[in-house]
């Protein structure tokens, strides 16, 4: 119990019952034998948390070293809890990006043409809330490199249209003979509000309203952390060895 009391009375995180507890503590008075075990508990599932290897993003945070109160935030709560909703994260790491963004550009203006991306997905849900899409976009046709700071890429792109043995969308294996012969899953055709394929006859048709559904969503402008840039297909790619150059240069 006494190992307990002293816990309690250093604990400085934000649990709301371990902040009822450490008052009941300070106040001199007793715990009940469940508010104990309560405890105990809690304190037990903190540090087999904290022993958790942590993901690259999660380590992002670990490692900030800003002054962003809203990051500094978050980065208490994973100090505490070992670990992070998926919100919390993604938002944790979007201002981080903008921060480090922020700090040294290189702006420029290239055309892509041809070129291709594999990104991550946690930059995909960035996609997808910021143009109101139904599924994380992964694999993009570069239309213009637009700048470059020390860990990301600016870029401008589009939903892909090169075909292969995963969805144009998704990035996801291929495994029905109509995905195969389109090129997209029969969920992320819905989530694009193209009526999917009965009949191999009318391949070329959803072909075309694919097509029409990439140019109606339109260019897509995003940061893109060099460490989830997965692979970059064409002769622009150039660009991201030239820019550990420009970023420390200028």
């Amino acid at each position: 119990m006494s190992e307990i009391r002293t816990k309690l009375r250093n604990y400085q995180g934000s649990n709301s019952f371990i902040l009822k507890m450490k008052d009941i503590v300070v106040k001199s008075r007793k715990l009940t034998d469940n508010q104990i075990a309560a405890v105990e508990k809690i304190f037990k599932q903190m540090e087999e948390n904290k022993s958790v290897e942590l993901t690259p993003d999660l380590k992002r945070i670990s490692e900030y070293s800003g002054t962003n109160s809203f990051i500094n935030d978050i980065k208490n709560k994973l100090k505490e809890f070992g670990s992070l909703t998926e919100k919390q994260t993604e938002a944790a790491i979007n201002q981080i990006t903008k921060e480090e963004n922020a700090a040294k550009v290189h702006k420029m203006n290239v055309p892509a043409i041809g070129d291709t991306i594999k990104i991550g997905r946690t930059i995909g849900e960035v996609l997808k809330n910021q143009y109101n899409l139904k599924f994380n976009p992964i694999l993009l046709d570069i239309t213009k490199v637009l700048g470059f700071s020390e860990k990301a890429v600016k870029f401008s792109a589009k939903l892909t249209v090169q075909r292969g043995s995963v969805c144009t969308c998704c990035m996801k294996t291929l495994t029905d003979e109509f995905s195969m012969l389109t090129g997209v899953g029969k969920t992320c055709a819905k989530h694009l509000g193209i009526p999917y394929i009965t009949d191999a006859s009318q391949a070329d048709k959803f072909r075309e309203e694919y097509l029409k559904k990439v140019e109606e969503i339109g260019e897509m402008e995003v940061w893109v952390p060099k460490s989830q840039i997965k692979t970059w297909d064409g002769r622009t790619n150039v660009l991201l060895k030239m820019s550990k150059y420009w970023t420390k240069t200028n």
